[in-house]
Order: structure tokens, then sequence, then C-alpha cells
């Protein structure tokens, strides 16, 4: 899995290239690493001890984490009217879940506006698991009632 994943932390930049070579731009870098600082970017400091050196093969590896990007573009823009997400772990929650699924169901994946039937066309699905990670303060819980309400749709 993603080092991010469970971190607290979640990355809004794009992380490998379309042909799976990890992307070495410093604002990556410094979004992919566990361990940075909120300070300026060091280029002296090991930046990269969770990138791969060498580019990934997998597909589905791939095709996820060019996904990653997206979920934390939309992720940022969701509900931001509201307290809630002003914590930076309550917007990692949300990422957290929406990444996890993405990997684990392919045939879905992830999207921002949803065709997957007519009730859902304007809404996303940073909208339809946003109001379980509030309700619910369990991780777990929150990814499962997710999880079921997307097997539903």
């Amino acid at each position: 899995m993603f080092p991010l994943i469970g971190s607290g932390r979640y990355v809004t930049a794009p992380i490998i290239t379309e042909d799976g070579h990890a992307i070495q731009d410093p604002i990556v870098l410094l979004q992919t690493n566990p361990g940075a600082q909120n300070g300026p970017f060091d280029p002296t400091s090991n930046p990269t001890p969770n990138m791969d050196v060498e580019p990934i093969k997998n597909k589905k590896e791939i095709q996820w984490k060019l996904t990653l990007h997206q979920i934390g573009l939309d992720v940022v823009r969701t509900d931001r009217t509201l307290v809630f997400y002003e914590k930076q772990d309550n917007l990692s929650k949300l990422w957290d879940i929406l990444a996890v699924y993405a990997w684990l169901d392919t045939d879905v994946g992830y999207c921002q506006v949803s065709g997957l039937k007519m009730s859902v066309v304007a809404t996303g699905m940073s909208d339809l698991c946003s109001p379980m990670i509030m309700l619910l303060e369990d991780e777990a819980d929150a990814f499962w009632c997710f999880e079921r309400l997307m097997r539903r749709l």
C-alpha cells in the first residue's frame, strides 16, 4: 500500500507518471514523505525513503497512484465550509477511505461525478463518503458503510 494511507496526511499533487516513474518534484516529495516537516523543502535530506526508484510495471498500481492525485484535489474541495474539515486529520480520513476503496474496487475505482445511477449524477464519491466520516468516529466503520453504499448504487 502507499505510505501515506493512515498517516494523517494526504497528497494533492501527481505522484507518478503514466509510464510508472515516480515524480521527483519538490512539492510531490514533500507531500509523500510522511516524516516531512511543514517547513521549506530541503534537497540535501533524503526526501524519498518510501518512493520506488524503479518504475512501477503493475498497471493496477499505476492507475491507482494516478488516481490518488485526483482524490486529494477533491478531498480539499469537499464540504470545505464545514468546521469539521478545518482539521487535517478529518481530511486525511476522507482521503484514506477513498484511496483504499479505489484500490479494492477497480471496476468503479474513483470518480467525482458519478454516473452509476441517475439519483447520484451530480454527487461525487467524496460527497457520499463525507457524512459517514462526520457521523462515525471509527474510520474503519466509515469505510465499510461507504463500501456498502457504493455496492448498492
